[in-house]
């Protein structure tokens, strides 16, 4: 009986070891991290004239399967990626360049004294200007760099013509995962003042090709505008360096 006794008390005290090192483990676990991409406001692109207002509608963003969930995803070496379980995005990935997009390109397009350009969220397909991106790269290497790649395009509706560019940020991080985020925030920053500036140059264009007198040369209503275009002009802007820029 007494050894009986003395094997349930074991048990016992076992049991409540290792509910008590459960409760410590739990007590112990790293809190969870979460990041965004948003953006500070950043002073417009200014040109010395005024431009009117015309809605921008970004597009739901697309970005590679790989990192298309809320965990950081962060590159070990070329062929191994690591999943951050306790470093997250505020929302989706897709979400957050998406509206990190609309706020840089609200915040860009438009030149001090004027109304500006509105970037918008809409679900018709009905908009002045349509922008679309698909993020080709959004890579994150710890203590090295941060690399995002993406195509995209701006289409004036209800035109069928499309100009399609290509962004490649890449710059140096350190200091951990803040330092890759903020370094993403900046790359998306930085394509988010060409877009602006293209749509500017597009709206220009457009201006220049309707004032035209009748029977000058070119071909009215055919906006003359490139991916160089707007590259060597955002080298004027508030944001510094530029990314490689591919037509």
């Amino acid at each position: 009986m007494r050894s009986i006794r003395s094997r349930a008390v074991r048990t016992v005290v076992r049991a409540i070891g290792a509910i008590g090192l459960a409760t410590l483990t739990a007590c112990t676990s790293p809190p969870t991290r979460f990041y965004t991409l948003g953006t500070a406001p950043q002073p417009a692109i200014a040109n010395g004239t005024a431009s009117p207002s015309f809605p921008i509608d970004v597009r739901p963003v697309k970005v590679p399967v790989a990192v298309a969930r809320s965990q950081l995803v962060v590159q070990v070496n070329p062929s191994q990626v690591k999943v951050l379980e306790d470093d997250r995005w505020a929302s989706s990935l897709q979400d957050e360049i998406r509206y990190a997009l609309i706020a840089g390109v609200s915040q860009r397009a438009g030149a001090p004294g004027s109304s500006g350009a509105k970037a918008v969220v809409r679900d018709e397909d009905v908009s002045d200007y349509q922008v679309a991106v698909d993020v080709q790269r959004f890579e994150s290497w710890p203590d090295s760099h941060m690399l995002v790649d993406a195509v995209w395009n701006v289409r004036r509706s209800p035109d069928i013509e499309t100009l399609i560019c290509r962004s490649v940020v890449s710059e140096p991080v350190s200091g951990g995962y803040q330092a890759i985020v903020d370094g993403h925030r900046h790359a998306i920053g930085i394509i988010a003042t060409q877009i602006a500036m293209m749509v500017r140059a597009l709206a220009a264009s457009e201006r220049h090709s309707r004032l035209r007198p009748a029977g000058a040369s070119g071909h009215a209503g055919k906006p003359t505008v490139s991916c160089t275009h707007v590259a060597d002009g955002a080298r004027t802007a508030a944001d510094g360096a530029l990314p490689r820029f591919v037509e």
